[in-house]
């Protein structure tokens, strides 16, 4: 087994989702991009076990919203914003009732609308009240599995759909994703999801499931594929229905 391919598969992962400082030694191709995404869902495991562990030390002089509060901010911080970023410019695009070609030119826009002011913010709003809900003993587990569920959904994107913007953009490297990198992904998924929540975990995976297939068939009707921020959008609205189907399950401590 190549371990030191894999460690710098894991390692690009890392850098690509994560401000973590990683430094990833030679040369980086396109396959290479394609075959870390194998290791997103682990990446998501870090993400998630960051936030839980900021809630958790935060609760000896904080009240419970408060910590939650720094948990979803830690959530944006860690990964520099990427996701929410992509689901702004996915939301100026998609809502700006415009065609395919000049959808895919006002995602490109670094300047955000009004559309995407607003999606942020629904999205950011829906996490923390969804989160203060929970019962405590719940919100560990749900700030873990969040990222994990969220970042599987990327990688399931990235081998069902072609990117949108041939022969241009930085996520052209998901074309070359395989089933080796979803059956690893779905495979660390559903090992944290299981871990966390035992056989109750069906009834995360089935909700998240279904949500992904709907969420990437109206990406797909916009776009006729994929691009980086659709990705992003994805993963925000994948982690959000996660917290959604939390609300419904009884407390597993």
């Amino acid at each position: 087994m190549d371990w030191g391919g894999i460690l710098k598969q894991f390692l690009l992962a890392l850098q690509f989702l994560t401000r973590i400082p990683v430094i990833v030694r030679g040369t980086v191709i396109e396959e290479d991009m394609a075959r870390s995404m194998a290791w997103y869902p682990m990446v998501g495991l870090f993400i998630g076990g960051g936030a839980a562990a900021v809630n958790v030390i935060l609760s000896y002089v904080f009240t419970p919203p408060v910590c939650d509060l720094f948990s979803i901010i830690f959530l944006i911080v860690i990964t520099g914003n990427m996701h929410m970023d992509g689901l702004m410019d996915a939301a100026d695009g998609f809502f700006s009732g415009k065609p395919r070609d000049r959808i895919l030119e006002i995602m490109k826009d670094s300047r955000v609308g009004s559309h995407g002011v607003i999606a942020g913010c629904i999205v950011f709003a829906l996490k923390l009240v969804l989160l203060i809900q929970l019962p405590q003993e719940m919100k560990v587990p749900a700030l873990i599995v969040i990222p994990v569920l969220g970042r599987w959904s990327q990688v399931y994107g990235a081998k069902v759909y072609t990117y949108a913007r041939v022969g241009e953009g930085t996520g052209a490297f998901t074309d070359h994703v395989g089933w080796r990198e979803i059956t690893w992904a779905t495979i660390t998924a559903g090992l944290v999801v299981a871990a966390l929540f035992k056989f109750m975990g069906i009834f995360i995976a089935i909700p998240v499931l279904l949500g992904t297939l709907l969420l990437f068939v109206y990406v797909y009707t916009k776009l006729k594929g994929i691009t980086g921020d659709s990705l992003g959008a994805v993963t925000e609205c994948v982690e959000v229905l996660v917290l959604l189907t939390l609300q419904q399950l009884p407390p597993i401590l």
